[in-house]
Order: structure tokens, then C-alpha cells, then sequence
């Protein structure tokens, strides 16, 4: 995964200014996890290009798909909960960046068939409405409706448990490996009277390695802000019209 050691290293090169202080692990910190975020949404934006470029016959295949790739670099952030209701109403899980998709939790019958029915998702009330009041269409215990608001309201009511499908918030990665909603983190620690990279309670970037380039574009041009560093400025902006 991204390390915050090399990122930091590298905006330390790029500066060019150890010494006056300029890039502390507190700058660092105080922008990694808006630059993160910046990288993350990007991604959803190069699968909207990525689609484009396959309807027009530009998108490679096989293990060479842009579609493919960024699909597979948003796999990391896939989560799938389990959340019981309380009269159709279920609470969204706090990490939810973006809903994939809702089924009702899987049941299985005497043959032991597995049950797992999708819901379909409105996100419109005049729409929920119209399916509600329809003869044909009004939801079943077979085939459930969900409301997506600021909770999921499912109908009927008779659906307890639902499992739902989504990409969570990007947050880091510690030294074991394990993932958490807590932003990365750049740490130091004490040793002969330097202050070295703090292995044990730094947090890397919750995103593949290969995004280290993108992840320095995008914290020089917060930091280049801040700085008024024309040189770091400079560089974001080459960066950006690489895209």
C-alpha cells in the first residue's frame, strides 16, 4: 500500500527546505487524509472516462482495461455489513462512502436453497409512491423496495435484516496490516537526538502503491498553497496536466 514514509520523503525532496521546518509531520498530517480523499474520488471519475473510452472502442482489454484496473484498485474500499432494522428502518454504516447495492440477508429454505433476494433501490419518494400504490408492482417480502435517504427505509416492513454492499471512506493501513477508518499517519520517534520515521505508530495511505505519484501531486499542491511555494505549486500543476 501507499507508504506515508516515502510520500513524506519525497515532499521533503521536493522542497528542498529540511531545515527551516517547512514540511513537519504536522503539515503532513493536517493534508494527508484530504489528499487522500482528492485520489479516492478521482478514481470513480476515471471509471466514468474508463466507460466512455470502452463505448468508443479505445479501452484495451484483458489485464490491460482501464475499466479493469480501476475496478480492481476500488476493491479495496468494498465492504459488506450485515444491519438489523426496526420497522423497515436501518441505520447506513458509518464508513459508507458510496452504496452498491442491498439484498435481504440469505435464509435458507427445507431443500436448502439459499435465499439472498436483491432489493431494488429508489432514491425518489414521487417514484416510491407510484410503486407503493401500484396493483403490479407494490413491494413483497419476495420483491422489496428501499428507500435511500438519510437511512434506508425498506417496505414491507416485514424485512428485518438486510446486508449492504458499498465502498467505505478510505482510512489507513498500521504495521499489521489492518485496516482502519482512522486517516494515515506520519510519526515520529527520539533516537540519539534525531527524530527518525516511527514505523510502529505511523498509518500508510489506504490506497495500492501505485498511487504514490498522485497522492505527492496532490499533497504538494495543498502544501504549495500553503507555502506560497511557487516550485511546489509548479510541480502539482505539472502533475495535473499529465492527467
Amino acid at each position: 500500500m501507499a507508504s506515508v514514509n516515502r510520500v513524506y520523503r519525497i515532499l521533503k525532496d521536493l522542497t528542498n527546505k529540511e531545515q527551516k521546518g517547512f514540511i513537519t509531520p504536522t503539515v503532513f498530517n493536517n493534508f494527508a487524509y484530504t489528499a487522500q480523499m482528492n485520489v479516492y474520488n478521482e478514481m470513480f471519475t476515471e471509471m466514468v472516462k474508463a466507460k466512455q473510452l470502452k463505448r468508443q472502442g479505445f479501452n484495451p482489454s484483458r489485464d490491460k482495461s482501464l475499466t479493469k484496473q480501476t475496478r480492481e484498485d476500488l476493491s479495496y474500499f468494498t465492504r459488506e455489513v450485515t444491519v438489523e432494522g426496526d420497522g423497515g428502518f436501518f441505520t447506513k454504516p458509518s464508513n459508507m462512502s458510496k452504496l452498491i447495492s442491498i439484498r435481504k440477508t440469505a435464509t435458507s429454505d427445507t431443500t436448502g436453497v439459499v435465499d439472498r433476494d436483491s432489493i431494488e433501490l429508489v432514491y425518489d419518494t414521487i417514484k416510491l409512491d407510484d410503486i407503493i400504490g401500484s396493483h403490479l408492482s407494490s413491494p413483497t417480502n419476495d420483491f422489496p423496495v428501499a428507500l435511500i435517504s438519510r437511512d434506508i427505509e425498506v417496505f414491507p416492513s416485514t424485512v428485518t435484516q438486510i446486508d449492504i454492499t458499498y465502498y467505505c471512506y478510505p482510512g489507513s493501513i498500521d504495521v499489521n496490516s489492518e485496516f482502519s477508518d482512522l486517516p494515515p499517519v506520519y510519526s515520529t520517534v527520539l533516537a540519539a537526538n534525531e527524530f527518525s520515521f516511527d514505523l510502529f505508530n505511523s498509518r500508510d495511505f489506504m490506497l495500492p502503491d501505485h498511487y504514490e505519484p498522485e497522492l505527492v501531486a496532490e499533497m504538494a499542491k495543498l502544501i504549495g498553497v500553503r507555502l506560497r511555494d511557487q516550485v511546489v505549486q509548479g510541480y502539482a500543476a505539472q502533475e495535473e496536466a499529465k492527467k
